[in-house]
């Protein structure tokens, strides 16, 4: 019997957890393990339950969120100015849902491009797009570049609104966008309120070309190293932050609706385990260019969905990575630690999308 019941104990969902009389633990499944390490306590509910021969069984819940404001909705809306498609330029097919879904709502058309070189074929092609967003970071042709590329365009197209996304919380990344060609900056994870704040900022401005009207010519692009535009970076420490960060999934949520953050978490976890597969495989051939960019495209998409300490060090992997002479062993330790975190922080992040759902269950 005992078997039987530590059995049933094991396959729940819910966090359940065994201590003796000296309240030692005796048993965990792995759902406990998986939440008391996940996410922070003050986030957590806790029912405990005495025995009656000493000893006590703990169930663990995520705590109910207080219900987030509700999204800032603008006087005017940001498409109020006619704007009807807009490119979403991200590698990342989790944080182009995210984006999609809040713009969708507003009434947008999206057209979605995975890199650089896709969005520059697409304008060729005739797609009349009204602004673009596009991530800084991308494999083959990056945000910055494609940018610089588009503004030496013939015709109308050189003027497109752009909006650079970027995970690089710096003043210097958001001057060196500026530089590009790029028309304004906003950090990752997106966030419904910011983004539509700075779409209506930006289309709602008179269209004028500042270069045209000082008589200036445009400078030409320019294509230098990070090491050379930044300079040398501090290295960051290791990640302390808890695995999952609750404030950032509600908030997601709110942005996306539940479908919407419910469908970005599957896609996520999806291609996060794709992503590992190929990490690994890179690591036992030596290809320290394919850990490199999937750490980064990793680093970005792990903040969007709240895996803050999986972020950190996919971001302190590619600091090493970025330094002018590259630590070869350093690296490749800790790209092996992201191989190793990654799935306790996709576990931990999956029982808290379940936990939501039982929780939308018990209101319905």
């Amino acid at each position: 019997m005992n078997n039987q019941i530590i059995e049933a104990l094991a396959q729940t969902q819910a966090g359940i957890a065994l201590f003796d009389a000296e309240e030692r633990i005796v048993y965990a499944n792995p759902a406990w393990e998986q939440l008391i390490t996940g996410v922070a306590e003050e986030d957590l509910l806790f029912n405990e339950t005495e025995l009656p021969e000493g000893g006590m069984i703990s169930v663990c819940f995520v705590k109910p969120q207080a219900a987030p404001p509700p999204s800032m909705r603008l006087n005017a809306s940001a498409n109020d100015s006619n704007i009807g498609t807009v490119i979403i330029a991200d590698d990342s097919e989790s944080n182009r849902m995210v984006a999609r879904r809040i713009l969708q709502s507003e009434g947008y058309t999206i057209v979605e491009a995975s890199n650089g070189q896709t969005v520059l074929n697409m304008l060729r092609r005739g797609v009349a797009a009204d602004l673009i967003l596009m991530d800084v970071e991308m494999p083959d042709m990056d945000g910055l570049h494609t940018t610089r590329r588009i503004r030496h365009m013939q015709g109308p197209i050189s003027h497109t609104p752009i909006i650079a996304l970027s995970a690089h919380q710096s003043r210097d990344w958001n001057v060196i966008a500026r530089q590009s060609g790029v028309d304004e900056f906003i950090n990752k994870p997106i966030q419904r309120g910011p983004l539509l704040e700075t779409i209506r900022d930006l289309i709602t401005r008179a269209p004028v070309d500042k270069l045209k009207q000082n008589n200036l010519p445009s400078p030409p692009p320019v294509l230098r190293s990070k090491s050379a535009r930044l300079g040398k970076r501090m290295r960051p420490e290791s990640p302390t932050s808890p695995v999952l960060d609750i404030r950032v999934l509600e908030q997601l949520y709110n942005d996306a609706g539940d479908e919407g953050a419910r469908c970005g978490i599957d896609i996520f976890i999806n291609e996060t385990e794709s992503r590992l597969v190929k990490i690994d495989k890179a690591l036992s051939e030596d290809d320290l260019s394919t850990v490199r960019s999937e750490v980064h495209v990793l680093k970005s998409t792990s903040g969007t969905f709240g895996l803050r300490q999986l972020s950190e060090l996919c971001a302190t992997t590619q600091t090493i990575f970025d330094e002018d002479e590259i630590d070869e062993g350093h690296v490749t330790a800790l790209s092996r630690q992201v191989v190793q975190l990654a799935p306790t922080a996709l576990t931990a992040l999956n029982l808290y999308r379940r936990s939501r759902s039982w929780g939308d269950d018990a209101r319905a």
